[in-house]
């Protein structure tokens, strides 16, 4: 551990930060937006902050907050149980898609795989139980209003179907997106004892190559990724001697490799190491050589 007068905090020079991380979503092949917020100051800046950008699974987070609410407000308990989508309704991404047909999990078994291993078959399952609609409402209550998981179950109009066919699963901006996880750090999204549980759980990730992979592994980083054919996405909380919050998005990208060294990966996790640089001056921080061998894999689902 660095000692705590070595990382005295200085304030961050937020204007060259913002040019170096333009430079890098300009020359991107496709679009690319970030939000970066000082959690100490309040301040922030952005690009294509108010663009609106497909989340992948960075929708999920807004789905656990609304399982935590209703349990919360006890409409449900964490042991409520609810069975899994059919076989032939589920997604093969990660561990629920190989269990049985009729296997029952509960509430915190949902919320902590769509979150921590970011399990598609468990997040689905879980928004068929709570609807689509309750989650859209608590974003707006907050005043995320292009925030929106567009939901299977649910009907939906003309608009929300083109949002659909535009987006995929779920869209939202890199500037609320930052914004809610803002509102988690001050506890002001829900509950100060919601707030606190879904931390913990976005403290929790299989999922660690892109800002949790550019901090030093003593500090504390609460975190969602997402990826789709077209986009790569992160969202995150740093616990850095001087907290951040950042929401990096890309969308329309020429490469869709599903590789390491795919464009879109490459440039959250650059734009991530110069925030870092930026909060933590005193204390540059890079990947031993060779670790790039480890990335998660998904376990080969």
């Amino acid at each position: 551990m660095i000692p705590a007068a070595i990382l005295a905090t200085t304030t961050p020079n937020l204007t060259a930060l913002d040019a170096e991380l333009q430079k890098i979503s300009k020359s991107f092949h496709g679009r690319c937006g970030y939000c970066v917020v000082d959690l100490e100051s309040g301040k922030r800046i952005s690009y294509r902050g108010e663009e609106v950008f497909p989340t992948a699974s960075t929708i999920k987070t807004s789905v656990a907050l609304e399982a935590l609410c209703q349990v919360d407000e006890g409409k449900h308990k964490m042991s409520d149980k609810y069975p899994l989508l059919p076989t032939e309704k589920r997604q093969e991404s990660m561990w629920t898609f190989a269990m049985k047909d009729g296997t029952q999990l509960d509430i915190d078994g949902y919320v902590n795989l769509m979150i921590g291993v970011s399990d598609n078959t468990a997040t689905m399952t879980l928004q068929d139980f709570l609807g689509s609609k309750p989650v859209n409402a608590r974003m707006m209550s907050l005043g995320l209003l292009n925030t929106k998981i567009l939901g299977h179950r649910d009907d939906r109009d003309n608009q929300e179907s083109a949002w659909r066919e535009k987006f995929g699963w779920g869209m939202t901006t890199p500037r609320e997106q930052a914004r809610l996880f803002e509102l988690l750090y001050l506890h002001k999204a829900a509950s100060p004892a919601v707030c606190e549980k879904l931390l913990r759980i976005l403290g929790r990730q299989y999922w660690d190559d892109i800002t949790p992979a550019m901090c030093p592994i003593d500090v504390k980083v609460c975190s969602k990724t997402g990826a789709v054919n077209q986009s790569r996405s992160e969202v995150a909380i740093v616990y850095a001697s001087r907290p951040y919050a950042l929401a990096l998005y890309t969308a329309d990208q020429k490469d869709e490799r599903w590789v390491p060294d795919n464009e879109g990966l490459v440039a959250l996790r650059t734009m991530s190491k110069l925030i870092w640089n930026t909060f933590e001056p005193k204390r540059p921080f890079s990947l031993p050589k060779g670790y790039e061998k480890f990335a998660p894999t998904g376990g080969g689902a």
